[in-house]
């Protein structure tokens, strides 16, 4: 066989790896570092305030690494006066008001949201809903939110300062973002709670919650 036809055989071939190449998740390890876990990742704090978080990296596989004395820690904006933070992790409020605390490293960042209050943080959160009633059908998608009164101020929605949990996960989950999914598996007549929490800096947590019936 020429050279020529044995190249013009294998032509499908270099456009497959060339094709393959440009993917990105084709040649990902599971060594590969996937994200930053900074923890806790949702605060609420009042001035003067300091609080230590940490920092892991996760690898694709789910390999965890602690990274906190290692990791390029900053606030977001790196101009803010709300707190400073210093190279292991360490975060002082300086001032009411709201600010994202980072941790890079391996080409991925995590952040922890912090809102500071002047004097003082809600005792609970309400949790609120988008769907209109407490009684959700199967496979039903809504949205929730945290609301609570810092200071002497009025509720306000906190959804940005809270972390998200389902009570039960075999009825339904809750992303970070509050958005809730009820599954199709799910029992008729069964209940399932979601809750709302975010860490203060004695190491307490502020939490809130609604139970929710599947029909």
């Amino acid at each position: 066989m020429s050279w020529s036809r044995r190249m013009a055989r294998l032509l499908p071939v270099f456009a497959l790896i060339a094709l393959c190449a440009s993917c990105s998740d084709f040649w990902v390890s599971e060594n590969s570092i996937d994200h930053v876990a900074v923890a806790p990742s949702a605060l609420l704090l009042k001035k003067g305030d300091t609080v230590s978080l940490t920092a892991q990296t996760v690898t694709v596989g789910g390999t965890t690494t602690d990274v906190t004395t290692t990791a390029k820690w900053a606030t977001s904006p790196a101009t803010s006066t709300v707190a400073s933070v210093t190279t292991a992790g360490k975060v002082t409020i300086l001032t009411a008001g709201s600010v994202a605390i980072t941790a890079a490293s391996g080409g991925q960042t995590g952040t922890a949201n912090i809102l500071a209050a002047a004097a003082t943080l809600p005792a609970t959160f309400e949790v609120r809903y988008n769907s209109g009633s407490t009684n959700i059908a199967h496979g039903t998608t809504f949205k929730v939110s945290a609301w609570g009164a810092v200071d002497s101020g009025a509720s306000q929605d906190l959804s940005t300062y809270v972390s998200w949990t389902s009570g039960n996960t075999s009825y339904a989950t809750v992303d970070t973002n509050g958005n809730v999914t009820v599954l199709s598996t799910a029992t008729v007549g069964a209940t399932f709670t979601i809750n709302a929490s975010s860490t203060t800096s004695s190491g307490g947590t502020i939490t809130g919650s609604t139970t929710f019936t599947i029909t």
